[in-house]
């Protein structure tokens, strides 16, 4: 990708600020009124357009014609990702909202994920502290990073799944042709399975394929 100026990082800033903040891509004036609050003072809509025009031809965004029709490009640099964060997950009983919308980014290397397109998720709770990804323990308040284009899980797979908008990372296992089972991997014996049905409402977001620490 090609370097920022001053000026247009502080732009792709408020716009990746917004998104944080707000769960959808702002719109011209809420670009300029960012903008405005981090103390660069554009003068027009005009400005603004410009800002954008170079932004896309430099590889940070993508645009349409919809209002709010900007999309954040992930590869920072050729060798690097910006991994979304979306929401957190309870290690433990499925007690956390696995909430939609990008939290913010993690830079990390081609080298570990590859050009899969995953996301990242942080793991709060010690039902998975035993649990080995990578050669790392799941521990307390670490990223895991997800692929959501894995389909065939198989038995010891570390996934995320939601159970009623609840995320949670677990053990997979199949028990047999009509029921699955979520396992914890942890020293504190008060964590229990979860058994599932196929009629059950509950969603697998993607197998666990690596951990980073936090």
């Amino acid at each position: 990708m090609k370097i920022l100026t001053k000026k247009q990082e502080q732009v792709l800033i408020a716009i990746r600020s917004f998104f944080s903040a707000h769960g959808n891509m702002p719109t011209i004036r809420e670009i300029k009124q960012e903008c405005f609050d981090r103390g660069l003072r554009l003068k027009s809509t005009r400005s603004i357009f410009n800002y954008l025009k170079n932004l896309e031809q430099k590889g940070y965004i993508k645009r349409s014609k919809k209002r709010r029709g900007i999309e954040l490009q992930d590869v920072t640099q050729d060798n690097f990702l910006n991994i979304p964060i979306i929401g957190s997950a309870n290690a433990g009983s499925p007690a956390m909202f696995a909430k939609q919308y990008v939290e913010g980014y993690l830079k990390v290397s081609k080298k570990i994920v590859g050009d899969k397109k995953v996301f990242a998720i942080q793991v709060f709770g010690d039902s998975m502290d035993l649990s080995v990804v990578n050669n790392k323990k799941v521990n307390d308040g670490d990223f895991v990073i997800v692929d959501p284009e894995h389909t065939d899980y198989r038995n010891g797979d570390k996934i995320l799944v939601t159970l009623d908008g609840l995320a949670t990372v677990k053990t997979f296992r199949k028990v047999d042709n009509e029921h699955i089972g979520l396992f914890p991997e942890s020293n504190n014996k008060r964590h229990k399975p979860i058994y599932l049905t196929r009629e059950d409402q509950f969603i697998i977001n993607g197998k666990v394929m690596d951990v980073l620490k936090y």
